[in-house]
């Protein structure tokens, strides 16, 4: 726990960490509301779908211009501005009364989420080079603890006012504050002034860059399905494990609480261990929990999400770092192309597991959910072993 305890006692390192929090108190409080909203705007599911898709289609949109964007504001007041713009378009999920409205909500919601990440994982690459420190987990664990918070002191909020509108409102305020806080930490934060102008004529583009393609594949792998198991763990547990309702959310409670434990300590790991051991680890650990999962009985599912919750734990948060140290490629542009990727992932994996589901049922969707899982340690043992690779 020595990185946290670095992190938790140094005030530009929990300004960065605040960010990661910032974005799932919102996201997390717009997860609580989503089956409230599709009623009070009478989508169908199919019609829900298309909506979430929306947020997976602002978030891709930004492969193009997130390193321009980067370089010519720097990380620091483009997560300001992007965290501020993300907090703030999340009130028009809550106010939209019409499909249309709600696309373009969660277009803004997708655009302004994927580079609010880009400017804060950049910010903790150049903090971690700077400083000479390993924070990336921690800072990513900061995510996955503003998730528990939304889902569990939201939950107490809903049952208090029970008015969705005003809950988004407090969220809302409470993150623009934070940001009122603490952005003269990281606002000054900006790549570009630490790398010299004529080394970034050797940068190529990061869709050229195999290497780059491949760890995007590993955190895309990831990601879809930890977005898939967020809005589908609870329905697999009621339909398919056939649990009481009272406990059909400890499947996703488990696999959060792992989550977060485990990427407050993976800092340390990936010191010890090196970031490539902890992925490969990490991947197989995720493996052993679907296939107790796929049991479909309930003291070995819910064991099943909790060590997925571990596996995936480091996984992401490793794959930004890398793709920081990407030889050939800017650090800003792989962090774009990594955010990019990843979150697409994060936002289509429910719509994609809800497809698959009406159609073959939620057993065979979480068969391909550890067929994907076992794609990404193929992909990850085969770059970690090839002798070209180009990480540093």
């Amino acid at each position: 726990m020595t990185n946290l305890k670095i992190l938790l006692t140094t005030r530009k390192y929990i300004a960065t960490a605040q960010l990661f929090l910032s974005l799932s108190l919102i996201f997390g409080t717009w997860v609580t509301y989503i089956p409230f909203i599709s009623t009070k705007v009478g989508l169908s599911k199919g019609d829900l779908g298309i909506v979430l898709l929306f947020g997976a289609i602002g978030s891709i949109f930004t492969l193009p211009f997130g390193k321009k964007l980067v370089s010519k504001i720097g990380e620091g007041k483009l997560a300001l501005i992007t965290t501020s713009l993300y907090a703030i378009s999340m009130l028009g999920n809550f106010i939209a009364d019409s499909f249309f409205l709600l696309c373009v909500c969660l277009f803004v919601n997708g655009l302004s989420s994927a580079l609010m990440q880009i400017a804060s994982n950049s910010i903790v690459s150049t903090l971690e080079k700077k400083d000479n420190v390993s924070i990336m987990s921690s800072c990513h664990g900061f995510f996955s603890f503003g998730g528990l918070i939304a889902a569990g002191f939201g939950t107490m909020i809903l049952i208090a006012i029970n008015n969705p509108l005003i809950h988004i409102i407090l969220m809302v305020s409470i993150v623009l504050i934070l940001q009122a806080v603490f952005a003269s930490s990281y606002l000054p934060y900006k790549t570009e002034s630490h790398v010299e102008k004529n080394e970034t004529k050797h940068y190529k583009k990061p869709i050229k860059n195999v290497t780059l393609w491949g760890l995007a594949s590993v955190a895309l792998c990831v990601m879809l399905t930890e977005g898939a198991i967020a809005d589908w763990s609870g329905l697999f547990l009621r339909d398919v494990v056939l649990v009481s309702p009272n406990i059909v959310g400890l499947g996703y409670a488990g696999f959060s609480i792992a989550m977060t434990l485990g990427r407050f300590v993976g800092d340390n790991l990936s010191s010890k261990l090196g970031a490539w051991n902890v992925i490969v680890w990490g991947l197989a650990l995720s493996i052993a929990g679907f296939i107790l999962v796929l049991w479909a009985n309930t003291f070995p599912t819910l064991s099943g999400f909790l060590l997925i919750g571990f596996g995936f734990s480091t996984i992401v948060p490793e794959v930004y770092r890398l793709s920081t140290n990407v030889k050939g490629v800017h650090p800003s542009s792989g962090i774009s192309f990594m955010a990019g990727a990843g979150y697409f992932g994060f936002l289509t994996g429910p719509v994609l597991l809800g497809a698959i589901a009406e159609n073959f049922g939620l057993k065979t969707s979480f068969l391909l959910l550890l067929a994907l899982v076992t794609l990404g340690i193929i992909i990850a043992t085969f770059i970690r072993r090839k002798k070209a690779l180009a990480v540093k």
